[in-house]
């Protein structure tokens, strides 16, 4: 019956060709593997190394510095013609003569030094980094949790579908060996074809929910191998529950707190757009002129050069500025409508992963009753059938129910399972 093994290896190795299975022996050691090399987590890295880089920048940029450098060399193939009053040459009033000024070859280098001496738009930009940053790494906490709940569900799922394959394998064995039985018993004409025929259909029957619970292994297990990036195998068959975690999560409250706080960094960013800067500007400037040929080291470098301040104020305030304040403002309103109702949603949620936990393990206990009855009625119903008291479909019902007991138990155990290492991850900072 154990050919899932097989199945599993061979499709895994189709998805992840050239990689080796991964074995996780407990919860634990998959969700610390997950957190440190599952894609989403690396992305997560880099977004948080870019909001870091950003606010370095922001840093540098409060005073802005930069030094526009300019080279250039000019052959002035036609000169232009200047007239010029012809009695400055001694000509009659009212004439003019044409006059060439200016040199053929001209070579120039400047430099511009500048800097922004008060800019307080960007002053506020270093804020507005910093609310990004700490924005940035809520987000990476929230995503961590959202994954690691997904994990947890795929996780829980496969742990429960092979404790119910291993269990319906020892029915499914149960029921061969009756098929048996009762067909030896049908060719010694003991029983009725109909038994017989009873005891084949509960075989399939078994060998159909073997199948289908080996065939949403299959898919589980290539769900958790698309997360963690290559086949993965499981190997936990405890359920055993650790002790329940307390306390509150405040994670998702402090990122609704934070995106307001970054809001409000923008629109007053957008504002403050609005005020004059005042730079430091400078020039160095270098030029070489010549009839001869260009850099001519016969003739000598000239230099120039000056020093000032620059005040830059749109009067009146151009209609992007304008309208980017107010979108600023709009979505500083939106983010508080946001924190307003999150801080509703994280009370609701504490309250019912709580009563989920609590719900989950009322089950458990009244489906580990259920079995215990279960169990004994089928004996009660396997020693009559023995003694002939009562026929095989009587036996056939008990043993399917069971089995649907004990199914039904593996499935609350693991669901409480589940229940708290939600918990466990909601909790986690």
């Amino acid at each position: 019956m154990r050919i899932l093994g097989t199945i599993v290896l061979v499709l895994l190795s189709r998805l992840v060709a050239g990689q080796s299975a991964k074995q996780f022996s407990t919860w634990n050691e998959l969700q610390n593997w997950v957190i440190q090399n599952a894609v989403v987590m690396q992305v997560n890295a880099q977004q948080l190394q870019l909001a870091n880089l950003t606010e370095t920048a922001a840093w540098l940029n409060t005073l802005n510095p930069r030094v526009p450098t300019t080279a250039s060399i000019i052959n002035n193939t036609d000169l232009p013609v200047n007239f010029i009053p012809g009695q400055v040459f001694g000509g009659p009033e009212g004439s003019f003569r044409e006059v060439t000024f200016g040199q053929q070859y001209i070579s120039s280098f400047t430099a511009a030094p500048q800097l922004d001496l008060i800019n307080v738009s960007k002053w506020q930009d270093v804020r507005v980094a910093e609310a990004n940053t700490e924005v940035v790494k809520l987000e990476t906490v929230m995503s961590r949790k959202r994954l690691l709940e997904e994990v947890n569900v795929i996780y829980c799922s496969i742990v429960q579908l092979q404790s119910q394959r291993d269990l319906v394998e020892k029915f499914a064995t149960l029921s061969d060996s009756l098929a048996i039985i009762v067909g030896q018993k049908y060719q010694s004409g003991l029983v009725r074809l109909q038994d017989w025929n009873d005891a084949k259909i509960n075989v399939l029957q078994q060998r159909g929910l073997l199948r289908n619970l080996e065939h949403q292994l299959v898919l589980q297990y290539s769900a958790l191998s698309s997360i963690v990036g290559s086949p993965v195998s499981i190997d936990d068959a405890g359920l055993t529950l650790e002790s329940i975690p307390s306390g509150q999560s405040q994670t998702a409250l402090n990122l609704a707190l934070q995106r307001v706080r970054y809001s409000k960094m923008m629109y007053r960013s957008a504002q403050l757009e609005q005020l004059p800067v005042l730079s430091f500007q400078s020039s160095l400037a270098y030029q070489n002129n010549s009839n001869l040929q260009w850099m001519d080291p016969a003739s000598r470098w000239i230099f120039s050069s000056f020093v000032g301040a620059k005040l830059t104020w749109d009067l009146p305030t151009n209609a992007v500025k304008a309208t980017n304040v107010r979108i600023k403002k709009i979505n500083y309103q939106l983010a508080e409508l946001v924190l307003k109702d999150e801080t509703r949603k994280q009370v609701v949620i504490n309250d019912q992963l709580r009563l989920d936990y609590e719900n989950a393990v009322q089950e458990l206990n009244e489906k580990q009753e259920v079995e215990r009855l279960e169990k004994d009625s089928y004996r009660q119903i396997e020693n009559q059938y023995n003694q002939e008291i009562v026929g095989l479909d009587k036996l056939i019902i008990g043993q399917n129910k069971w089995l649907s007991a004990q199914m039904n138990l593996l499935s609350a155990k693991v669901n409480t399972k589940k229940y708290l290492q939600k918990q466990m991850i909601h909790y986690a900072n």
